[in-house]
C-alpha cells in the first residue's frame, strides 16, 4: 500500500475565488481563442461549503481539434498534459511546480488541478 496523504478538509476560505480569478485570468490570456470559457468548479467554487483546498478548473473547449493547441500553450505555461486519466472527454494538466501557471510576477499559485473539458456545441 502507498503512502497515502491525509485528506484535509477547510471551512470555506475567501481565498479560493480570489485565487480561481488570478489562476483563470492567466490562463484567459494565454488560452485566448482557444477555450470558451474557464470555469471554477467543485468545492471549493461552493460558497461556504467545506472543501479539500484544492481548487479544480476546467478549461472548455469546442472540439477536441483544439485541444493540441490547448497542450502546447498549457506548457508555456508550466503544465504537464496527463491524457484522459481514465475519463473520456476530459484531459488532466499536472504542474510542474508551485509557480505554475506562470506569469511575469512569478509568485507561488493556490493549489489546484486543472482540466480540459470539451462542450459539445449545437446549432
Amino acid at each position: 500500500m502507498k503512502n497515502q496523504k491525509p485528506v484535509i478538509i477547510e471551512e470555506y476560505n475567501e481565498e479560493w475565488p480570489k485565487a480561481f480569478n488570478i489562476i483563470a485570468s492567466i490562463l484567459s490570456n494565454k488560452l485566448s481563442g482557444l477555450a470558451l470559457r474557464i470555469e471554477h468548479v467543485g468545492s471549493t467554487s461552493v460558497p461556504n461549503l467545506a472543501s479539500k483546498p484544492i481548487i479544480d478548473i476546467d478549461v472548455v473547449i469546442e472540439s477536441m481539434e483544439y485541444l493540441p493547441g490547448v497542450i502546447k500553450k498549457l506548457d508555456e505555461l508550466g503544465y504537464v498534459h496527463e491524457g484522459d486519466l481514465g475519463i473520456k472527454n476530459r484531459e488532466a494538466f499536472a504542474r510542474k511546480d508551485v509557480y505554475v501557471p506562470y506569469s511575469s510576477e512569478g509568485y507561488v499559485k493556490h493549489e489546484h488541478h486543472l482540466y480540459d473539458a470539451i462542450e459539445k456545441v449545437t446549432n
